[in-house]
C-alpha cells in the first residue's frame, strides 16, 4: 500500500471518529458510535496493513455520506428551483420564459438568471417523472458515487478521502434540499471529470464514449452555470497540451454543446435572454454573503458600501484574469491540476464578488475534492504536478502524461 494512499486512509477514517464523538450527546444516536467504532476499525487496519482497509474505509464513508443524504428533511428557502418550475410551465405552454414576468423570483419579478442548460437539466427529469424539487438530493448521492468510481485509478484511499471531505458536511447535506441548483450544477461537472479521467485510462471504443461524452458534459456544465466555464477551460487547455489534433474534436463538443443549449434562447429573443442571464449579475447591489468584502474589508472601511457598482465587479474580474496568466506561466501536468486551476479562478470570482451566497460554495467543494485527489494520484503515480503530457490517440498513455492516463495503477489488471 503506497505511503500518500495509507495516509488518504488514515485521513478519511479520522473523519469517521471526528463524526463519532460529535452529535448531540443528550439523545441516543446509534449513527454516531457506528461511525466511531468503524473509523477506529479502520485505523487498526491500515496500521496493520491489513489487505481489507481500503476497501472498508472507502465503502463505510460512502455508505455515511449516503445515509446523511437520505435522512436529511427538506429546507424550502431558496427561490431558484420554484422559478425553475415555473420557467418550465411557460415553456410548456409554448412561450419564452426568458421573456416571462416571474412571480416566483424574490423578489417577483426579478430575472431568471439561468441559463438554458438550466432548464434542460431539470425539464428532462421532470418529463421523466422526477420530483424537481428532490433532484439535488439524487444528483448529492450520485456525485459521491462518481468519486467512488475514481478508486481504481488513484487508489481507495484518495478516493475515500475525497468522500470523507463531503460526506458529513452540515453546509453541502443542507443545500441538496433547500431549493438551489447548485448541487446538480456540481454533479455535471463531476461528471465531466470522471469520465474524462477514465477516457485517458482506457482504450477502444470505451475510451471514446467517454472522451466525447466528458465533453458534453462539461459544455452541459457552462450552459447550466457560467461560473463552469473556468474548469471547463483549464480542463480543454490541459487536453490541447497533451495532444492538440485529438483535443480539438474535444473542445469542439463541448462548444457544441454549449450553442445547442443557448443559440435557440438567444435567438428566440435577443435582449430579453441578456437582461435576465446578465441582469442576474447586478441584481443584488448590496454587498453580502461569504467574500472578502463583507466577511474583512466593511468592518474596517464601512464606505466601501457606498463604492460606485462597477468597482467591485471591475475589481473581479481583473483579480481573475490576473491569476488566469499566472497560470498560464505554469501550465497543468495533470488533469486534476487543471481543475483545480479553474476552481481557482472561479473561486476568486465568488470570494471578489459582490453578493455570494454559500451555496456557490456548495458548487465548488465537490470539484475541488475530485481535483485534489486526481492531482495527488498522478504524482503518487509518477506523473508531474506540471508539465506538458501526451495523449495516445485512442486512450490509455505512452508514460509521459499524469497517472490520470495511465491503465488502471492501482492492481486493476
Amino acid at each position: 500500500m503506497e505511503r500518500v494512499n495509507r495516509i488518504a486512509l488514515a485521513a478519511a477514517a479520522l473523519t469517521l471518529v471526528m463524526y463519532g464523538i460529535g452529535g448531540e450527546y443528550e439523545s441516543a444516536n446509534p449513527l454516531h458510535f457506528v461511525a466511531l467504532a468503524a473509523g477506529a476499525a479502520g485505523l487498526a487496519a491500515i496500521l496493520s496493513r491489513s489487505t481489507w482497509a481500503g476497501s472498508f474505509v472507502l465503502v463505510t464513508t460512502l455508505a455515511l455520506g449516503v445515509y446523511l443524504r437520505l435522512i436529511e428533511g427538506v429546507h424550502p428557502g431558496s427561490d431558484v428551483l420554484p422559478a425553475t418550475n415555473e420557467a418550465l410551465a411557460v415553456l410548456h405552454a409554448g412561450s419564452n420564459p426568458y421573456a416571462h414576468v416571474f412571480a416566483q423570483t424574490v423578489p417577483a419579478g426579478g430575472p431568471f438568471g439561468y441559463p438554458p442548460g438550466e432548464i434542460a437539466f431539470y425539464g428532462l427529469l421532470q418529463l421523466a417523472g422526477a420530483d424537481l424539487f428532490r433532484v439535488d438530493r439524487a444528483c448529492s448521492l450520485v456525485g459521491l458515487g462518481l468519486i467512488a468510481y475514481l478508486a481504481p485509478l488513484i487508489g481507495d484511499g484518495l478516493a475515500a478521502l475525497a468522500i470523507a471531505m463531503l460526506a458529513t458536511s452540515a453546509d453541502l447535506i443542507y443545500h441538496i434540499s433547500d431549493g438551489s441548483n447548485d448541487t446538480a450544477a456540481a454533479l455535471i461537472v463531476l461528471a465531466g471529470i470522471v469520465m474524462l479521467a477514465w477516457a485517458r485510462a482506457l482504450r477502444g471504443r470505451a475510451a471514446s464514449g467517454f472522451w466525447y461524452a466528458s465533453a458534453v458534459a462539461f459544455g452541459w456544465a457552462v450552459a447550466f452555470k457560467e461560473y463552469a466555464l473556468p474548469i471547463a477551460a483549464f480542463a480543454g487547455w490541459f487536453l490541447w497540451r497533451a495532444d492538440a489534433q485529438r483535443a480539438r474534436g474535444w473542445i469542439a463538443t463541448a462548444a457544441a454543446t454549449v450553442a445547442l443549449f443557448v443559440v435557440p434562447f438567444f435567438a428566440w429573443n435577443p435582449v430579453a435572454f441578456v437582461a435576465n442571464v446578465g441582469g442576474a449579475l447586478v441584481v443584488h447591489p448590496d454587498i453580502w454573503g461569504r467574500n472578502v468584502w463583507r466577511d474583512v474589508l466593511t468592518l474596517a472601511w464601512p464606505a466601501l458600501e457606498g463604492l460606485p457598482a462597477p468597482v467591485i465587479p471591475a475589481i473581479m474580474l481583473l483579480a481573475a484574469a490576473g491569476l488566469t496568466v499566472a497560470f498560464a506561466r505554469r501550465p497543468p501536468g495533470s488533469l486534476g491540476v487543471a481543475v483545480l486551476y479553474g476552481c481557482a479562478v472561479t473561486g476568486t470570482l465568488f470570494v471578489l464578488a459582490r453578493w455570494t451566497t454559500s451555496v456557490y460554495y456548495v458548487f465548488l467543494a465537490p470539484v475541488i475534492a475530485a481535483g485534489l485527489v486526481l492531482a495527488l494520484g498522478a504524482e503518487e503515480a509518477g506523473g508531474k504536478p506540471s508539465g506538458r503530457g501526451t495523449d495516445h490517440p485512442h486512450g490509455g498513455r505512452d508514460g509521459t502524461a499524469d497517472a490520470n492516463a495511465a491503465p488502471l495503477p492501482h492492481g486493476r489488471p
